[in-house]
């Protein structure tokens, strides 16, 4: 089951990311773009850290599937474990912080990336990794309720979708799904997890073992990735606000939280 629905949710989620800076120990800092985790992976979606990007907010647009690779007077170099020289595309330049695309051909090992703006050259460490599973959320923190959906099928053939966060909560508080006797389905989206092996990647909500029928690239964006989980068992029903985890290739990703009647 893979579903191309709520495109300006998706666009949203990508272009926030991360909402606030980790501890810098380089001019620029790269970290998986979901959660601030410190390792990426290729054809995966990062965030640059620094400072004096640009002097305000730029998104780029999508030109037959390809982003720029130049954005308000912003561009990027990454010099790969093989010393290959590679051009990421850039999803969005803020004076602190570029959401970039890590190019699929990335050698795995220590890179560096370099930030050409019209404040000058910063230079940092980028870390890669085969998998660097992180799942957005709406908060953009990489915590709590993620950036998801929530597909239900139910036994008169009739399907919902509906996210997994209450309708104008500002703190985005979750949503509460009801199983029963439905089909439910929660569609996550996270980057890093698309060139996992063919070992299974797992999920558990409240330590149950879920189903992931799907969990590959999300054909829309580069580098986003989509997880299908479920559907979720009936022994969930009344579990409340609880814990889903994803693991990839032995590597967990973020927590994230939902709200199970």
């Amino acid at each position: 089951m893979k579903t191309q629905h709520a495109r300006l949710l998706l666009l949203a989620v990508v272009l926030a990311s991360a909402s606030s800076a980790v501890g810098q120990t380089a001019a620029v800092t790269s970290v998986n773009a979901a959660n601030d985790g410190p390792i990426v992976a290729p054809d995966s979606i990062a965030s640059a850290w620094g400072a004096n990007f640009s002097t305000g907010t730029t998104a780029g647009t999508l030109t037959d599937g390809s982003l720029p690779s130049s954005l308000a007077g912003v561009q990027l170099s990454l010099i790969d474990n093989s010393m290959a020289n590679l051009t990421p595309g850039i999803y969005m330049v803020s004076p602190a912080q570029i959401n970039y695309y890590v190019p699929a051909n990335t050698a795995l090992g220590a890179g560096t990336l370099t930030v050409q703006s019209m404040s000058g050259n910063a230079t940092g460490p980028v870390l890669v990794s085969n998998v660097s599973p992180g799942i957005f959320t709406f908060n953009g923190s990489g915590t709590g309720v993620p950036a998801a959906q929530v597909l239900t099928y139910t036994p008169g053939g009739q399907v919902t979708n509906v996210s997994p966060a209450q309708s104008g909560s500002s703190t985005f508080a979750p949503n509460p799904i009801a199983i029963g006797a439905n089909q439910v389905y929660i569609v996550l989206y996270g980057t890093g997890i698309r060139r996992h092996s063919l070992n299974p990647v797992f999920a558990t909500i409240n330590s149950i073992s879920v189903p992931v029928p799907y969990a590959g690239a999300q054909s829309q964006y580069p580098g986003l990735d989509q997880v299908n989980v479920g559907p979720l068992p009936t022994s969930l029903t009344s579990a409340g606000t609880t814990n889903l985890i994803l693991t990839v290739d032995g590597v967990p990703a973020n927590s994230v939280q939902l709200a199970i009647q």
